[in-house]
């Protein structure tokens, strides 16, 4: 059984991992998640936004009294917005996909709670006090490391059914069974367990390598559980977060009547789970129907759904009376909470109009500047926070022109960020040049060491790195001369035997889309050999001014022309951009991968980070590899976890020097035990990272949140976004 990465265990981490997640101005990719929770998806993880949206808003933007601070007047009531459309997906957000809704997850943070731990306002994981009675962690003798939990009693959900530790495992045993799978779910929930393996291998019958029990997890008592974790995945760095748990209504994930057993071998559910007829799972179908019904079983987070109106995305929920407080015992005062969608390019008027009353995540210069000229403290009023997070261009790097490292390097190369930056943040943003954020612990302990290519714009530089990869050919084979016309105004690249059969041949098949000029691109075959075109196939979402920026500053650009390359942009929703990245057919993805390029955003909803399994050369491993790049390195000098842990200085000499993006990753949080380690190890793997780039970094923006004056107590940061924070404010007057 091949394993896979765990997705986070709290909900805060599902993907991606996600500062905008509630209430953001971008679209994002979501968290790529990890057992600590990172963006992922973000993986997973990654933020949640898509690439910087302006939120320059339409119309007259004019304060009106009615918008403002009403006094004694006021109802109880908050209206949140989000730009992402929600999809009805809040029980499960993504279903541990490494991509989560914004919107969606948003709804989850509200509605999911009583978690053992939670990520604290400067994004650290924290033993809740209101859930957690007492906590043992122990390293056992044979290399695996238990944390055993015991509950504090009188937690319910907000139907009264009193909340146990069985609660805490049904969403785990569930996603861990091929009954899962059935479900769209990779059903590897509980890898990182002892017995994972057998118990994942059941399917109702006992075989050989197939038990019904889970030996790694085990039910002590009505209150009291413990997890062990496989030795395959300790030590690790963030260990501690491997017990970060939320309750769930046994009904949801398991379906009505299955129970969860322990008798002294480890946990196992009821025969029912297991009812075949004929080749399916009788209850994969009634659990995928629970993932998008909203009233059939209680919540356990501070607000339940009281209303959801799919048609014009609009969520209400009310406050959960039985729940009991948040990681340090906050619960809410305000009654009502409504979630809806609104629209970028007039958010600021909704502000002003008393359609939304939080405009969250505000950035871009003009933008920030409007939404700063309606605060006056009586009206409105703002917060404000560096970003964890980056808007960015993102690559699809197993197929087409940006599978190839040259591509990737050159189009950074043709793009002037400093001025891409300074323009869409008005000055309220930096430039980064890799995966972090300025103000990460891990860079400013490295920056003065750490070795970064500077891809300063330069259109000479771009041309130099394509012609060193390959890029030298015309459509007919011959030598690429700049000037050309039709097909011959690009530059082309002679495949390998390996390359062109990539993803089934699709290299081979590999064509431009949105051919509005009426010129089409595609790879040709001359004499057997195949010339792949230098045009990249463009997906951007709108309304997004960052895809009208990027338009203006790199797809229309004369430099790209001269350098022999084409940019052909699509636009549409981000729910089909988020099909086209994940190859996900529910969200519009025809089975055919067709765009390289997206614009979209990513960040970290805590201060864990941790990219392991997302670099992996296993195709097993697809759904947790935003960019999908398999680095050579990787071929050569592969990482094997169950070998010996070298230190950094070992594993140099024993790669010559040569560590790849899934060797890096995985010995960040596998192979370091202490601080300095880590550091060592994350500044080699965002050097590998810079040197690749399956990512171009736009900018590292400032975030406002606007919001109106009757809101009293409200204070966001970069890992506590509007629906966290939203449990610690107050409508004045209540």
């Amino acid at each position: 059984m091949k394993r896979k990465k765990l997705l986070a265990l709290l909900l805060a981490c599902a993907m991606v991992l996600s500062l905008a997640a509630c209430g953001g101005t971008e679209p994002t990719e979501g968290t790529t998640a990890a057992p600590g929770g990172q963006d992922t998806t973000a993986a997973g993880g990654q933020d949640t936004t898509a690439g910087g949206q302006d939120t320059t808003a339409a119309g007259d933007q004019e304060t009106t009294p009615a918008a403002g601070n009403t006094g004694s007047g006021n109802e109880n009531k908050v209206i949140l917005g989000d730009i992402t459309e929600m999809t009805g997906d809040f029980r499960y957000p993504g279903w541990g996909a490494s991509s989560v809704n914004a919107a969606d997850q948003g709804i989850g943070f509200l509605t999911i709670g009583a978690g053992t731990m939670e990520i604290d306002q400067n994004g650290a994981y924290v033993w809740s006090q209101t859930v957690v009675k007492n906590h043992t962690e122990t390293e056992n003798e044979d290399g695996t490391y238990t944390i055993q939990i015991e509950l504090n009693e009188g937690l319910t959900f907000s139907d009264g059914t009193p909340i146990t530790a069985k609660n805490y495992l049904a969403k785990i045993l569930a996603f861990s069974t091929p009954v899962a799978v059935e479900t769209g779910h990779s059903g590897m929930a509980g890898q990182t367990y002892v017995g994972f393996e057998s118990f994942n291998a059941y399917a109702g019958e006992e075989a050989e390598g197939a038990t019904k029990e889970f030996s790694g997890i085990r039910l002590l008592d009505e209150h009291t559980f413990s997890v062990t974790i496989s030795s395959d995945f300790y030590p690790y760095y963030f260990a501690y977060t491997y017990a970060a748990m939320e309750p769930h209504a046994m009904g949801l994930f398991l379906g009505e009547g299955v129970d969860i057993m322990d008798d002294g071998n480890g946990v196992y559910l009821s025969d029912s789970f297991y009812e075949k007829s004929g080749d399916s799972f009788v209850k994969a179908k009634e659990i995928s129907d629970n993932r998008y019904d909203v009233s059939k079983y209680p919540y356990s987070g501070a607000y339940v759904i009281s209303d959801y109106d799919a048609s014009t995305k609009q969520v209400t929920m009310t406050i959960n009376p039985l729940y009991k407080g948040n990681f340090e015992g906050q619960t809410p005062s305000i009654e009502t909470v409504v979630y809806v969608k609104i629209i970028e390019e007039t958010q600021l008027a909704s502000l002003t109009s008393g359609g939304i009353d939080i405009l969250s995540s505000v950035t871009g210069g003009d933008s920030t500047k409007e939404a700063l000229a309606v605060v006056d403290d009586v009206n409105f009023s703002e917060v404000h926070y560096q970003r964890a997070g980056y808007g960015k261009i993102q690559f699809d790097c197993d197929f087409g022109p940006t599978m190839f490292q040259e591509v990737r390097q050159a189009i950074a190369y043709l793009l002037n960020r400093t001025e891409f930056c300074q323009t869409f943040t008005g000055g309220y943003g930096v430039v980064v040049d890799g995966p972090f954020s300025p103000d990460f612990a891990m860079w400013q302990a490295v920056r003065d060491d750490i070795d970064l290519i500077d891809y300063t714009f330069s259109p000479e530089q771009a041309k130099k790195v394509l012609e060193e990869g390959g890029w030298v050919y015309n459509s007919k084979g011959e030598a690429y001369a700049e000037g050309g016309t039709g097909v011959d105004s690009v530059r082309y690249k002679k495949l390998t035997a390996e390359e062109a059969e990539v993803l089934e041949g699709r290299n081979k098949t590999y064509e431009s889309v949105a051919n509005d000029d009426g010129v089409v691109y595609k790879t040709v075959e001359i004499n057997g050999e195949y010339y792949m075109p230098l045009v990249i196939n463009w997906y951007g979402s709108l309304p997004n001014s960052v895809t009208d920026l990027l338009t203006t500053m790199l797809s229309n650009s004369s430099d790209l022309a001269a350098a022999g390359m084409v940019i052909r942009s699509t636009t549409g929703e981000f729910t089909k951009l988020q099909g086209e990245i994940y190859r996900e057919p529910t969200y519009g993805y025809n089975g055919t991968p067709s765009y390289g390029m997206y614009n979209l955003a990513t960040g970290w909803p805590s201060s864990v980070y941790d990219y392991a399994f997302n670099w992996s050369l296993d195709p097993n491993y697809f759904p947790y590899s935003v960019n999908k790049l398999y680095d050579e390195y990787d071929k050569a000098f592969p990482y094997d976890q169950k070998a010996d842990k070298l230190s950094y200085e070992e594993a140099v000499e024993a790669s010559g020097d040569k560590l790849g993006m899934d060797y890096l990753s995985m010995a960040m949080v596998y192979n370091a035990t202490t601080e300095e380690e880590y550091n060592q190890w994350w500044m080699a793997y965002i050097e590998r990272w810079n040197e690749l780039m399956p990512d171009i970094p736009l900018y590292s923006n400032y975030y406002y949140d606007v919001y109106n004056s009757k809101i009293e107590n409200f204070n966001t940061s970069p890992f506590f976004n509007q629906c966290k924070a939203i449990l610690y404010a107050n409508v004045k007057g209540y």
